[in-house]
Parts: C-alpha cells; structure tokens; sequence
C-alpha cells in the first residue's frame, strides 16, 4: 500500500467540512415555505420546479414567533403518533455525557399545520414523479480522475472534495466508458494490502497501484446514465433496485452533467417535502406498516460481535458487498456501526494497531474524533429506529447521518419506543432489522410509480 512521505494519506488533507452544531440542530430545521406579499396570498400551481427547490430548500426561520408556531403546531399534529418522536443515540464511551433533549427542538418532519403567520406561504403543488433530472445536478460537485491516478491520490480527493465516490475516467471522449471510485474500493484495497482477500493478478500489478487498476478488480454496478430530460419516476426504478448512484447527461446524451445518488435524492424529496403533498400519507405511515426494514425470521441482518476484530469487521462488509455493518454485544442488542467510510481513519501506519483491536474500541475512539472535531461537543450518531417509528422519521435520520442505512431496533421495554431519549441513560434495543435508502426509494416507487416489481437487491445479485 503507498504511502506518502510522512506515511499517511491525510497530511495535506485540509478539514474544511461545514457542521452543524448537533444532529439535534440539524433535525430541527426543516425547510420552510416561503413568504410572498399579502397581495399575492394564492396558491400557486407551478411548473417550474427550479424555482420550488429554490424556494423550499435552506430555508430558514426569521424570527422567534415562527419557532414557537412550528413547534406548538408540530405538538399538536394529530397525524403524528408519540412513538414516533423518540431520539436515540449511542456511545461506548463512559465518560460522555448525553444532552437532555426537548421533545419541541425535535420538529423534523415536514408536514406541519400551518400557524396563521404560515398562512401568507405559497404553496407549489406540483408531482415529484414528473420532476426532471435537470433540477438536481450539482455541477459544483461533478469531479472527474483519470483511470491513470494513484489510488493514494484518488483517496485524497475524496476527502478534500467531501465526497463518497469520484467518477474515474478512461477515455475522456467516450462517456460510455466510465466507472466510479469509492470507499468500498478503498477497503478492498488494504485488505489486499493486508493479505486477508485474494484476487487473481494481484501480485503482477504495477506498484504504487493506480485507480482504473483497482476498481477493475471489485464487483461493480452497471455505470448507469440518464438524460437531464428523464424524470424522477424513471431515475427511481434503477435507484429503488439497490444501484447508489446514476450519472446525469445533457440532452443529446453526450457529456456527463451531474452524479445523482440515491442519497441525494432521499434528501431532496425530503428537502422539498412539502411541495409533495402525496407523499405525506406514507410519510406518516410506519415502518412496520409498510412492511420494509427486514424484520421478519427470513431476513438475513448482517451484524459483527463488538469484541470481534476490526478487521473482521472489514472483511465481513467486502464479502457482503455492504457499505456499514451493525456491532452487537452478546445479547444482540445494537451498541455502534461501523461503515466503509471509517476506513479514512486506518490509512495512516500509526493506527494500524486498530485494526486488531475491538470493533467497540474502534467505535469509542470514532465518537471521541467527532466530538474534538464538535469543538468538544460529545457526538452520537442516531443510528437506529423502530419498527413503529414513521417513513419521515427514518427519512430525517437518514439524512441527518448521512448514512445509507440505519439499524431497527426493538427496546426491553416497549414504552421506550414512545418516549425521549433520557439523557442519564444509553438506550438502543435488539436488533431486528434494517432499512437502507434502497428500501425507502424502492417502497415510494412501488406506492407511487408505475413500476410495482421492483426487487431492492436486484443491483447487489447482480454485481
């Protein structure tokens, strides 16, 4: 495995990511309609989606009396049961301490009962199936590397750029010959490095290994493109079958425009929730309901024992071809997870020492860099839900942690579900199942597209 001249991959990796003060801060801002003059107090039936996505996103509060109208009229929603406004979180480390959190701050979900100030929002009722893909590229984000780049390069990016996956070219005159470059890529590299995963051919590449080499060598999804004219009732039936992202083009299909992810799409529906009024019955509606987050006997959760091996933990995710796996103590109660994007903290020589220790270790020492990089703030990441928890709910977590699935749990004692989270006390429950973005593109396809036989593992089968 290369390595640069102080042996890590992060020397001159500058740490420029724009946080927010607590996930709790992030959960409790959703976007706002906007306000118009009284003169113009009218719904407005728009197609032009551009400017509801301006409008509805980053929007934020601009006085006291809308806070205080958005949480009453969030209290008082009837369409919103108490066991859906539970916050857990959790921590291997002793010394933290949890913050009390108010059941008000938590007003995340979108569908809110409008207070008489509210009244003067238009409202954009439009269908977010005919939404075309045009509106979602982020060109500030579309960053190609060459299949000739080092992998220790192509890593560097990644970081820099606050990115999860780089498209990688091979020839920059043919679109159709491009693939991608990602933190799966990069965990398959040191376990070659560490001699745990074999693959033919191996030994005879050149060394330093570059990317076009690397990513040849793992199981990959079709490199899926799509017009900036398609809509989001098509883009969802690929995304809904378990492939992570497509690349956007320019009409006459001949220059990649923009990357769509099914996570940036999850957080755009979730963005511009409340321009899609259909959506909020199965927004409201739970995860046990809709029958997703594989909880039944024949489900197959993938999960690791917190004392096993960090590596071990590694090498489950490659053969799995999953992105995270659950850590579970001996009773099967969820304490942590641990994703492939962890993987940025084993590049530097010094903490390969982590990779033999504990997966609850491993766990305690990644809440501790996040709570230094919180200005001191204790972290914990709400990775799990459960099953009476709302599709909204889910959705917030999702997008609040980034994550790409979070785990389900079921507590001891089933009042737990309904209530807080106490700050004097660690909650999380046993582990019954699991729900991913594939699962929540895939079930808004089924209910609301014309595509009904969707199967969400149809990418992972066929890689």
């Amino acid at each position: 495995m290369p390595y640069s001249n102080d042996n890590t991959l992060l020397a001159s990796v500058p740490q420029t990511a724009k946080k927010h003060a607590s996930i709790v801060e992030l959960l409790s801002t959703p976007p706002q309609l906007p306000r118009v003059h009284p003169s113009q107090q009218q719904i407005h039936y728009s197609h032009n989606v551009n400017t509801s996505r301006r409008q509805t996103t980053n929007t934020v509060l601009t006085d006291q009396e809308d806070e205080l109208n958005l949480s009453r009229s969030f209290s008082n929603n009837s369409n919103l049961s108490s066991s859906n406004t539970s916050i857990s979180s959790m921590s291997l480390n002793s010394d933290s301490k949890l913050s009390n959190i108010n059941h008000d701050q938590f007003t995340s979900l979108p569908f809110l009962q409008k207070s008489p100030s509210q009244g003067l929002h238009t409202v954009h009722l439009q269908k977010w199936q005919h939404i075309q893909l045009s509106n979602l590229i982020e060109s500030n984000k579309l960053i190609f590397i060459n299949n000739g780049l080092l992998v220790e390069q192509a890593f560097n990016k990644l970081i820099k750029h606050q990115l999860t996956s780089l498209p990688v070219q091979f020839d920059t005159d043919d679109i159709n010959n491009v693939s991608s470059f990602d933190y799966n890529d990069l965990n398959s590299y040191l376990l070659l490095a560490l001699n745990k995963i074999e693959i033919p051919n191996f030994k005879e590449l050149e060394n330093p290994i570059k990317v076009g080499e690397l990513i040849k060598l793992t199981p990959k999804n079709p490199f899926y493109k799509l017009s900036e004219l398609e809509n989001l009732s098509n883009v969802i039936n690929i995304l809904g079958s378990g492939v992570h992202r497509i690349a956007i083009t320019n009409k006459e299909m001949t220059q990649i425009t923009g990357i769509l992810s099914q996570r940036r799409l999850v957080k755009y529906l979730w963005d511009n929730a409340r321009s899609f009024k259909d959506l909020e019955p199965l927004f409201n509606s739970s995860l046990k309901d809709l029958n997703i987050g594989s909880m039944n006997n024949f489900s197959k959760i993938i999960s690791i024992h917190g004392d096993e091996q960090l590596i071990m933990a590694l090498l489950r995710m490659h053969n799995e071809k999953i992105s995270s796996i659950a850590i579970v103590d001996s009773s099967n109660t969820l304490i942590g997870n641990i994703s492939v994007t962890d993987v940025k903290h084993l590049t530097n020589t010094s903490q390969y020492h982590l990779l033999t220790n504990t997966c609850r270790h491993f766990i305690s020492i990644i809440l501790n860099k996040r709570g230094l990089e919180n200005g001191g703030k204790d972290s914990f990441p709400i990775f799990h839900v459960y099953p009476s928890s709302s599709l909204a709910r889910t959705i917030a977590k999702l997008v609040a942690t980034k994550s790409h699935r979070l785990w389900v749990v079921k507590p001891s004692n089933e009042s737990e579900e309904s209530i807080d989270y106490d700050g004097n006390k660690k909650k999380t429950g046993k582990l019954v199942g699991v729900v991913s973005l594939t699962d929540i593109l895939n079930i808004l396809a089924r209910k609301q597209t014309e595509h009904k036989e969707i199967d969400p593992h149809f990418a992972r089968n066929h890689r």
